[in-house]
């Protein structure tokens, strides 16, 4: 007849197991919280003679960012958002929505910084043929419209960075037209065509 206790060592083996299991998934879980920011306002002044929304008639803007990241802190779950209306002044909407998966997927910068806050700044490369009609121009000349937004995260709440608008890196095409002065000298978010300001 076996002894009972010859089964224990496997009931501990398979106990510590299910433990381990149940530690990784809360651990994840805990890593992955969601968050989301809101923003709306108007534009601040880059110091153009003419600035980009006074001549395409944007009037004012509203951004919804949900977003998670995965078990490493260091990248978006893949159901994170990017979401833009802009309003015109003519009554018309212009919106558009970025996500962590897919063609023209969002980029994530994420760091760690002081105070144990996570800095999260995302980039959305807009389709040309998209974007233009928040311009009512030709696709070719808009050259490569990119959002950027910017949140930070600390003891599990979520506010507004400081990066937030968009830029446009040239096309052949777009250099010689209408947008062709607003484009970024540098290629980056550095020098923003429109830089948004909250209310």
């Amino acid at each position: 007849m076996e002894a009972p206790s010859s089964k224990v060592p496997g009931t501990i083996v398979l106990g510590t197991i299910v433990l381990f299991v149940l530690l990784a998934f809360s651990s994840s879980a805990a890593a992955a919280a969601s968050f989301m920011v809101e923003d709306e306002g108007g534009f601040f002044p880059t110091g153009r003679p003419v600035e980009f929304h006074d001549r395409y008639g944007w009037r004012s803007y509203r951004a919804r960012f949900e977003f998670g990241l995965d078990s490493s802190g260091r990248a978006l779950t893949k159901d994170s958002k990017l979401s833009l209306q802009v309003f015109k002044k003519d009554g018309e909407v212009w919106e558009y929505s970025c996500r962590a998966k897919g063609r023209d997927a969002l980029t994530a910068n994420v760091n760690v910084i002081p105070d144990k806050a996570v800095s999260v700044v995302v980039e959305c490369r807009i389709p040309e043929r998209e974007f233009a009609k928040a311009v009512d121009l030709d696709p070719l000349d808009v050259g490569i419209p990119n959002l950027v937004f910017h949140a930070i995260v600390q003891d599990g709440i979520a506010r507004l960075g400081a990066q937030r608008g968009l830029y446009i890196t040239p096309t052949p095409d777009s250099e010689t037209g209408d947008l062709g002065v607003y484009a970024s000298a540098e290629h980056s978010p550095s020098n923003p065509l429109v830089i948004f300001h909250s209310n």
